[in-house]
């Protein structure tokens, strides 16, 4: 058994076939358990994203039909579809604890890596953990706006506008000192 390598793809970007063949390969090689395992966390993946087009369609109707309900039931379901993709990115990190495997990883400046091991058990915890910060910052912001609650609302807005301001102004510096690099220091 494989106990925490990673198996990498070369320089170049894998192929879809070439990530199938790979965790074909590694589940050939795993007990039957865990590819019962895989199977019934397949079937569950495919229920949270039909739970994901089911709020999507939801937010979609109620915005198309807004004569017939409050503005805040409408925000509420858009708030609703971040929360959505928690159950399929919590189901997606279980199920990469369970088999030890980990779809490509891409990092920048390194080749895409098919993560194996206490690699993959990582990346899914830390893939549940982000899917819960998520679920719990988005959940909270439609909890705020249902009850009307002004000073949790301009909490959140303030986060919002502080992370978006980071964002902004991290990339433009980046973007600058990218050309600046590319200009100067590495010319063609």
């Amino acid at each position: 058994m494989n106990t925490g390598s990673t198996i990498q793809a070369g320089a170049a970007k894998q192929s879809r076939q070439e990530i199938r063949a790979q965790l074909a390969q590694y589940m050939a090689q795993q007990p039957a358990w865990k590819r019962t395992f895989d199977k019934w966390m397949k079937i569950l993946e495919i229920v949270a994203l039909v739970l994901i087009v089911g709020v999507f369609a939801l937010a979609m109707y109620v915005s198309i039909n807004h004569t017939a309900v409050t503005g805040t039931v409408i925000a509420i379901a858009w708030f609703a579809l971040p929360v959505s993709f928690a159950p399929l990115m919590i189901l997606l990190g279980v199920h990469a604890i369970g088999l030890r495997a980990f779809y490509p990883i891409a990092l920048p400046g390194k080749p895409e890596q098919f993560a194996t091991g206490s690699k993959a058990v990582w990346s899914g915890l830390g893939q549940i953990a982000i899917a819960l910060l998520v679920a719990a910052f988005w959940g909270g912001l439609g909890w705020a706006v249902w009850s009307g609650d002004m000073a949790l609302i301009g909490s959140y807005v303030r986060v919002l506008g502080t992370a978006m301001g980071v964002a902004i102004a991290g990339g433009i510096v980046i973007g600058m000192l990218s050309a600046v690099y590319k200009q100067f220091v590495r010319p063609r």
